[in-house]
């Protein structure tokens, strides 16, 4: 007798960090993972994503593998160690994100990764192995960078943006990727004293209020990104000079005003 329930479509998404990626590399664990599977005669759809850095974000992978017919995914944090506060946020955080996108997908979120590793052993293993086998340190070149790294570039801003896990999750490397494609037109933003430097951030706060960035060192912070607000921060800030009231999310007061106060 034959069940009248559709057999899930299932898939596994390892959410590890960007720069966990760059040394284990998250999407070989993945390949590796499904090569397992494989042996075992079983077809599982993989994805990988990253807490923060980076994209692909979460909620876009998940996006991806609904449209593609997946019906249940199971996410496991793949950090080593893992970030105790994954626990905390990522649940409520995901099921907002089925909210809003009227998902239909099951998501279940797996113990993270270290929970299954007996991290001491393996140390332990290293420690007693045999030592002579590695090279004294000294024996490499002496080196603290590259010599053109002394210098510092000619800028007139800094713009920070957000990329912790929060603001990834929320879209924060899309909208770093339209803040440079916009500055790309702009010859005054990309060379000279106006010149206007781009960088990626760990959490700045409040994550509540993000995608978030902050223009340094006018001290102006933007909150709740979307495009459009990235392309008026472009325009009216970064090239002209004055910040849209409707857009700030906070800004510092000058140092003569603090010290007048």
């Amino acid at each position: 007798m034959t069940s009248s329930h559709p057999v899930p479509v299932r898939a596994i998404v390892l959410y590890g960090r960007a720069s966990f990626d760059q040394g284990q590399n998250v999407k070989a664990l993945a390949a590796a993972l499904a090569d397992l599977h494989a042996a075992r005669g079983e077809t599982v759809t993989m994805r990988t994503a990253h807490a923060d850095l980076c994209g692909p974000a979460l909620p876009a992978v998940l996006a991806e593998l609904e449209r593609a017919g997946v019906t249940e995914a199971l996410v496991i944090p793949s950090m080593v160690p893992a970030d105790p506060s994954l626990s905390a946020w990522l649940p409520g955080a995901l099921s907002h994100w089925a909210g809003t996108q009227g998902a239909g997908m099951t998501v279940r979120l797996a113990p993270p990764v270290e929970s299954a590793l007996d991290l001491p052993a393996a140390l332990d293993r290293i420690a007693a192995g045999p030592a002579e086998r590695l090279a004294d340190v000294r024996e490499t070149d002496p080196s603290l960078g590259k010599p053109g790294w002394s210098a510092i570039p000619e800028h007139g801003r800094q713009v920070f943006v957000c990329v912790g896990a929060r603001c990834l999750h929320r879209g924060a490397d899309a909208l770093y990727q339209r803040l440079r494609e916009a500055m790309k037109g702009h010859r005054a933003l990309n060379a000279g004293p106006r010149r206007v430097m781009c960088a990626r951030t760990s959490c700045l706060y409040p994550c509540n209020r993000g995608p978030l960035l902050v223009v340094q060192p006018d001290a102006v912070w933007y909150g709740d990104l979307t495009p459009e607000r990235i392309d008026r921060i472009v325009h009216d800030h970064l090239l002209t000079g004055c910040p849209s009231k409707e857009d700030v999310l906070h800004r510092n007061p000058p140092p003569e005003e603090t010290a007048m106060g």
